[in-house]
């Protein structure tokens, strides 16, 4: 097998020929790159090119007339649908199309003009996390009966090992991670009105929806009681909600029939998503998830909620301390430092032995500040 065949294939929209040529300079040592000027021929390539491992794509294009994002997520084919999607957003992109973007199913962005150690990493870590995930054998929710397919999702200790494997990296490398807990909310109305027997039908129908619906490097485990469990790996609030948001808007498009019979299904759930601390454990966040959801449940459910703690701490992303620095907001951005200094620790480490800029004694002291403040 070639170098080229063994690399995973990656597909660039971009309209720029300048950011096509500085993008496909730091990543042609790690993937093979198709490009593409405008979202229709973006869209043929991957209908051709079933082994596309990640799209990178301008805000611009994704959210065009073309609605190429919208077509990726609505693809009939699962792994299509699946393919994560990372945005190009520019100075003159505004939030707002940012998160209408990840409504509709984008997986992160990258603003430009971007740093390559982070164009690099965003971009590794998102198409292995697919392509891991797309060699391992897939069982079709078909080919099993409706029983097994909650004794499938029934593996909660290799769940929550996931969702330890995921704090553990957003810890080391400063990504965002997410988890989700939701509940059927009339799971006992169902059993009254009909009979234990139909309650399972309705919550495996449910499985099915979510199985469905969610990327395929996403998790998912049912933790019994009507309840399941999502991870969200390296995906923020906005991409979390987004997910969710899908499932709750195909479950309420598919109306569940049980012998001829409609059967009302609605979610509550709670959304819990961070940039690892020392303080994030796995009990922590189940804790969290699950006080939020019983008050969603409690309001009257068919609500999902996004969570933060009482007193935990704000994360800081390296994009977003510098807007505040330029706009000369550092108030509330002094307590961050040590944070943002352990995440860019390694782009400097690194500059230094490719500049051989002689930094040694400048790294000791950042590295005694940091574990100062361990």
């Amino acid at each position: 097998m070639s170098e080229n065949q063994q690399k995973a294939t990656l597909l660039l929209a971009c309209q720029s020929v300048q950011s096509v040529k500085l993008i496909s300079r730091h990543l042609r040592d790690y993937f093979n790159l198709l490009t593409a000027s405008d979202a229709e021929a973006a869209w043929e390539l991957l209908l051709e090119n079933r082994d596309i491992a990640l799209v990178i794509c301008e805000l611009t294009l994704a959210d065009d007339s073309f609605a190429l994002l919208e077509r990726i997520r609505d693809a009939q084919d699962n792994r299509l649908a699946a393919t994560p999607v990372l945005l190009l957003i520019g100075e003159n992109d505004s939030d707002e199309q940012r998160e209408t973007a990840f409504r509709n199913g984008a997986t992160d962005f990258i603003n430009l003009p971007f740093a390559s150690a982070e164009l690099t990493t965003r971009v590794r870590l998102h198409a292995n996390i697919y392509v891991q995930h797309s060699i391992e054998p897939t069982v079709e929710m078909q080919q099993i009966s409706a029983v097994n397919v909650l004794q499938q999702l029934s593996q909660e200790n290799f769940f929550n090992s996931r969702v330890q494997q995921e704090i553990s990296f957003s810890l080391r490398h400063r990504s965002n991670v997410s988890i989700c807990k939701l509940r059927l909310d009339n799971i006992k109305a169902i059993i009254a009105g009909f009979d234990k027997a139909t309650a399972i039908s309705v919550v495996q129908a449910v499985a099915r929806i979510v199985q469905q619906t969610l990327r395929r490097e996403d998790s998912l485990c049912y933790l019994g009681n009507a309840e399941f469990c999502i991870l969200f790996p390296a995906t923020n609030g906005i991409g979390a909600t987004s997910g969710v948001n899908r499932i709750v808007e195909s479950i309420a498009s598919r109306r569940i029939r049980i012998a001829g019979k409609q059967v009302p299904a609605t979610l509550s759930g709670a959304i819990y998503s961070c940039i690892a601390t020392e303080e994030t454990s796995l009990d922590r966040v189940y804790s969290i998830l699950d006080a939020s959801i019983k008050q969603a449940v409690a309001d009257g459910g068919n609500r999902i909620v996004n969570t933060l703690p009482q007193g935990e701490e704000r994360v800081y992303s390296i994009d977003r301390a510098l807007k505040l620095i330029d706009a000369g907001n550092t108030d509330d951005l002094s307590s961050h430092a040590s944070g943002l200094l352990q995440t860019v620790m390694p782009l400097i480490e690194f500059v230094d032995q490719t500049l051989q800029l002689e930094m040694d004694s400048m790294l000791q002291n950042f590295r005694a500040t940091l574990d100062r403040g361990k």
